[in-house]
């Protein structure tokens, strides 16, 4: 039985197109190793995330770029959606509830598609439940529970957990074993990290 120290722990975010090309390879790249993945929806609330790149237009304009090198790498398709006026609660809520429900990582990867490679609007009620559906899920049911306070409060306090557990500051964000590994190209540092610790080379 593995110890619960020995999980990685996956900080992500529906807002990141970074966490969404993280997301794609997660379950080829550490699924194997036989560790669980605790994966960990987050966004930035009042005071939590002071860096927003939204907010610097040269950033902007290099993530777009560096965006479209990345998926095309991937293989994978990428339209850009809008920024405006989204209620992050919703998407991660409704993530937790899928998680409650043992399908917490096909409803994000359902989640980000619908984000990045559609280009649809999350804080769009049909766009989370067709994405529920997609995994499997009932969607009016994954809406409201994603509706209740307990899974909005905890989903708004997600950033502020993740600061004083493991002192992240962005994603897509890996910690294993006390260490932090920031970035979507950071996953084979965890693999190594976990196959040392397994006594694997």
């Amino acid at each position: 039985m593995t110890d619960a120290a020995d999980a990685i722990r996956f900080y992500f975010s529906f807002r990141s197109p970074y966490a969404w090309l993280a997301s794609e390879r997660l379950e080829a790249e550490l699924g194997d190793l036989g560790v669980p993945i605790e994966r960990l929806p987050i966004y930035p609330t009042e005071g939590t995330f002071p860096n927003d790149p939204s907010l610097v237009p040269n950033k902007v304009a290099h993530l777009f770029q560096d965006v479209s090198r990345l998926a095309r790498e991937q293989g994978l398709t990428l339209r850009f959606p809008s920024q405006d006026g989204v209620d992050w609660s919703l998407p991660h809520a409704a993530f937790l509830a899928a998680e409650a429900e043992g399908a917490g990582h096909a409803f994000m990867l359902e989640v980000f598609r619908k984000r990045f490679s559609e280009g649809e609007h999350l804080g769009d009620d049909a766009v989370v439940g067709a994405a529920a559906t997609a995994a499997g899920l009932d969607a009016d049911r994954i809406l409201a529970a994603a509706r209740t306070d307990a899974l909005v409060a905890e989903a708004e306090a997600g950033f502020r957990n993740g600061i004083e557990r493991d002192e992240i500051f962005g994603v897509p964000t890996f910690v294993y074993r006390g260490r932090l590994y920031w970035g979507q190209d950071r996953m084979r540092f965890v693999r190594s990290a976990v196959l040392r610790k397994k006594g694997e080379t």
